[in-house]
């Protein structure tokens, strides 16, 4: 039966609404789109109250790209406003709200200011002080430095990027006496919660395994990458395989299969209601990362179609990942239009997209061509091994073809052969890793001996991935 898929069809909408408006930006306002999502989204509830089908479809299209347009151009924060004033907005006072990123040579943090609009991104160099200040989230600081306006870098808009979050000035400051701590714990509780925990598990990693190896972990597992060096950052870059390195729907699908593997044999449903707590601590722990953000929504979308689905609530193949990857899409567009022009948003939709058609469509269609359908007799071991290894080498294809375009876009680099092979190669020692570190984690909780004891084998595996890493970024 031919599927129905109506949030797709909503979510491009909405996008295609978000794009008119910024092509018609400069030429036509938000109120002006807004005067016609208006009286659209009275003639489309009259339709549907009428039953008139094709002609509430037809408003309701209406309704989302006029919509779309009239958010985008009241969603742009005005900047410009701010570069022309902003050395007189020092000193500057206000509160850390996102979790720091410290590395032995610097700190960074955005400052949610209390005596100007929009926030300040804060770099604290300290790779010459033996003691710097120990940032956290939740402190309030004064700081005696001037923001300046956001330099763009070579083929990337800085000044964009930190626009869409708000922030319209960046300050540097190169000694602790330029920064004072004037209280603790002010921000939200939910997320100090889970920032003590984050800097909890952070210090037993430290005392289990080198820098350097704690460094790679930490990226892996919570994507912070201040502590990592800049030479395996960049062998991972450069290999195609950065993506594990970011805090993204794909590490959290590979702890996830820790947990599902713990629970084979539970009901999908069961298995996404297990996982659904889980799944919001990591997202305390990392802090509420975009990538991480888009790929809890698309978990909970899904989720919540499996659970309904096996209540009888819906109908079984209404739980779709594509109707899932569109909510997911559709809410975070509402709440930020602007996002569909990041990247970040772009390629985590689109590498995701591509795998999920591989499996959908590309999977069925190949499978049976090369022999390799599951028969209900007892199947030789090498066939099995070769539908998993077909089945990913398909996965990361389809991931890498829609990516690609999304890279050319934005850094003119698109990474084929070695991100394919890397990717066959690392990703899976990626969720080896990633299994080991948790169970680390565990059982320094259990034992601190026991975990020491454990640790040189996870040292061992995060070793192999940095020599893997500058294997492939040599080709």
């Amino acid at each position: 039966m031919r599927r129905r898929r109506p949030i797709v069809w909503a979510a491009i909408a909405l996008a295609l609404g978000i794009l008119v408006g910024r092509l018609s930006e400069g030429v036509l306002s938000w109120p002006l789109w807004g005067a016609v999502a208006l009286p659209a989204a009275i003639g489309w509830s009259v339709c549907v109250w009428r039953a008139q089908t094709k002609r509430a479809a037809f408003l309701l299209v209406l309704v989302l790209v006029s919509g779309g347009a009239a958010l985008y151009l009241n969603a742009r924060f005005p900047v410009e406003q701010f570069y022309r004033y902003a050395d007189r907005y020092w000193p500057v006072r206000g509160i850390v709200i996102s979790y720091p990123d410290r590395g032995p040579e610097r700190t960074r943090f955005v400052l949610q200011l209390s005596d100007a609009p929009g926030r300040l991104q804060v770099f604290y160099e300290h790779r010459s002080q033996d003691k710097p200040l120990k940032i956290s989230y939740g402190d309030e600081v004064l700081v005696r430095a001037a923001p300046r306006a956001p330099r763009n870098f070579s083929g990337f808009d800085y000044r964009d990027y930190l626009r869409r979050r708000e922030i319209w000035g960046v300050v540097r400051v190169w000694r602790s006496s330029e920064i004072e701590i004037l209280s603790h714990r002010q921000g939200n509780k939910l997320l100090q919660w889970g920032y003590d925990l984050r800097e909890d598990l952070f210090r037993r990693l430290e005392q289990l395994l080198s820098p350097e190896h704690s460094g790679l972990l930490k990226a892996l597992l919570f994507g912070e990458r201040e502590s990592l060096s800049r030479e395996i950052e960049r062998g991972f870059r450069e290999a195609g395989v950065a993506h594990v390195l970011v805090a993204s729907g794909a590490n959290l699908a590979m702890i996830l299969g820790l947990l599902a593997l713990s629970l084979w044999g539970f009901s999908l449903a069961r298995l996404y209601l297990f996982a659904t707590p889980f799944v919001f601590m990591y997202l305390l722990i990392v802090g509420f990362e975009p990538s991480l953000v888009r790929a809890t929504l698309m978990f909970y979308f899904l989720a919540l179609g499996y659970v309904c689905a096996e209540r009888g609530w819906i109908l079984r193949r209404w739980a779709d990942p594509l109707q899932s990857l569109a909510a997911a899409a559709f809410v975070i567009l509402l709440y930020d239009p602007e996002a569909l022009f990041e990247a970040s948003f772009q390629l985590s939709f689109a590498g995701t997209l591509g795998i999920v058609i591989s499996v959908l469509y590309a999977w069925p269609w190949l499978q049976p061509r090369l022999g390799l359908t599951p028969s209900l007799r007892a199947e030789p071991a090498w066939k099995k091994i070769a539908r998993s290894v077909t089945l990913f080498v398909l996965v990361s294809l389809g991931a890498q073809g829609f990516v690609a375009p999304v890279l050319f876009s934005h850094f003119q680099r698109v990474y084929l052969w070695e991100a394919l092979l890397g990717n066959l190669v690392i990703v899976p020692l990626v969720a080896v890793a990633l299994w080991g570190g948790v169970a680390l984690l565990g059982l320094s909780f259990v034992s601190i001996s026991l975990a020491q004891a454990v640790a040189p084998v996870e040292g061992a595996c995060l070793k192999l991935l940095m020599l893997l890493s500058e294997f492939f970024a040599g080709l």
